[in-house]
Formats: structure tokens, C-alpha cells, sequence
């Protein structure tokens, strides 16, 4: 069974905000909007984007260049959704299950 493309960036969303919530926030999830500033708020550091980028290799089996890593793209749940969402296969299964 192949999901839309929007299930899988709310599926990717839910699963970014959980891990920064664990690894940054001491679990602590309220506040953490899709559109919340992570690194130039300072929740998140660089050594932290780093951490987020393994996450999100692990987690979605997708590969993340150098390239990737911008502001654009790194800052808020919202961009790294986005971003783990053009890199899993169209046609669906690309989010790994637990």
C-alpha cells in the first residue's frame, strides 16, 4: 500500500518533533510548532543539525547532502519535512516502520 506524499511529510513532521523534543527540549513538545524556529532560536545548534541529519537518515532511509543543509531547510520542522518528503519514493513505503 503506497501513502501520499502528504501523509508522508505529516509522518516525517510528527516523528522530527518527537526526536527534537527527546534530544533538545527534555521532551518537552508544546511549542514546538512546524514553523518554530530550531537554530536561530538556539534550540537547536550546529552540532545538533548534525544529530537531526542521522536521525533523519536512519529514520527515513534518505540521503541528506551538503547541499541540503541550509537555513531553508534545517531551521524548522516544517523544512525538514519537506525536505525527508522529496527524497522518499513516490511510490510509497519510503517511511521506515519501528
Amino acid at each position: 500500500m503506497s501513502s501520499s506524499p502528504l501523509a508522508a511529510r505529516q509522518k516525517a513532521l510528527v516523528e522530527l518533533r518527537t526526536f527534537v523534543a527527546q534530544w533538545f527540549r527534555d521532551g518537552r513538545e508544546e511549542g514546538l510548532e512546524e514553523d518554530t524556529p530550531l537554530v536561530t532560536s538556539g534550540i537547536v545548534d550546529s552540532a545538533g543539525v548534525v544529530e537531526v541529519i542521522e536521525f533523519v537518515e536512519r529514520q527515513f532511509g534518505v540521503a541528506i547532502r551538503d547541499d541540503d543543509v541550509s537555513l531553508q531547510n534545517c531551521n524548522t520542522l516544517a523544512g525538514w519535512a519537506d525536505l525527508v518528503a522529496g527524497r522518499l519514493p513516490s511510490s510509497g513505503g519510503g517511511l521506515k516502520m519501528p
